[in-house]
């Protein structure tokens, strides 16, 4: 499978932030990657690791064996409907919030189509993603796309109806905890470290904590509380954090964006209508 990866021709139809990362991401761990938008020369970070950066959607999309499209929901379908002509054939794959894949089917029937919901940490080969695969693709699509999203972290199959609080969880999840990192930095400049050491500080202890809850197998709270010494400085902050709500902040923050993604998906559906 990942020499299947490796010899696939893909495009990337949108280098934004999203879109960007994953052509990153896939470059990095040794794919062939196009992607296009309409100034490559502003976007020099994504050249830089081996994407070839074109500024024609269906060059990109007729070179390639798999299409992703990386465009905001408002444009995904207009884009999907004028590269109709290249996609016969092909598995295609949106990366968009909002877009279901009926509507992908129906712009560009002759497509195997499929949904992935990642994040811009993609850049990094540290996303998490979603794949969900409509009816008309293979088996093999299915097994195609997790090994490809898994080269950029961690990918598992989901069911399209859970995207909405995917996409909250883990596409907008990354700037919500770039608050709270950057939060944690600041306190660290008001306890007296210099502000590179407290943000180099502080993107470390999230880092760790991460890879702990994800190497470990075990819940926050577990691994939360074996730090926790009696009556010691850990516990102090943690009780500061829960007298302030801050983990009720953060829930709430995800079941709002969710709420909001929910509706953005009827609002594309009915503009169509």
């Amino acid at each position: 499978m990942e020499k299947d990866v490796a010899r696939t021709g893909i495009a990337v139809i949108g280098a934004g932030a999203l879109g960007g990362a994953v052509a990153r991401g896939l470059a990095r761990a040794g794919c062939r990657v196009t992607a296009s938008c309409p100034h490559p020369g502003r976007r020099p970070e994504v050249a830089q690791d081996g994407v070839r950066l074109i500024s024609d959607n269906a060059e990109a999309a007729r070179g390639a064996e798999v299409v992703m499209f990386a465009l905001k929901p408002h444009l995904t379908l207009g884009a999907v409907r004028e590269l109709r002509g290249a996609l016969g054939g092909k598995l295609c794959v949106s990366l968009a919030a909002a877009v279901s894949l009926s509507l992908l089917e129906e712009a560009a029937p002759e497509a195997r189509w499929a949904r992935v919901m990642t994040n811009v940490c993609a850049a990094m080969n540290a996303a998490f993603s979603g794949v969900v695969v409509a009816n008309g693709c293979a088996p093999e699509d299915g097994e195609w796309l997790r090994a490809t999203f898994s080269l950029l972290g961690d990918a598992e199959f989901t069911e399209e109806g859970k995207l909405d609080a995917l996409t909250a969880l883990i596409g907008s999840g990354p700037a919500f905890f770039l608050e709270l990192l950057e939060g944690a930095a600041m306190g660290g400049i008001q306890a007296g470290l210099p502000k590179a050491l407290a943000y180099r500080g502080a993107a470390a202890a999230a880092l760790g904590a991460a890879r702990l809850v994800t190497h470990s197998g075990r819940v926050p709270s577990d691994l939360r509380d074996a730090v926790c010494t009696p009556g010691g400085m850990t516990i102090e902050g943690v009780a500061e954090i829960e007298r302030r709500g801050v983990r009720g902040v953060m829930m709430d923050a995800v079941t709002s964006t969710a709420r909001k993604g929910s509706v953005l998906t009827q609002n594309v559906a009915k503009s169509l209508r």
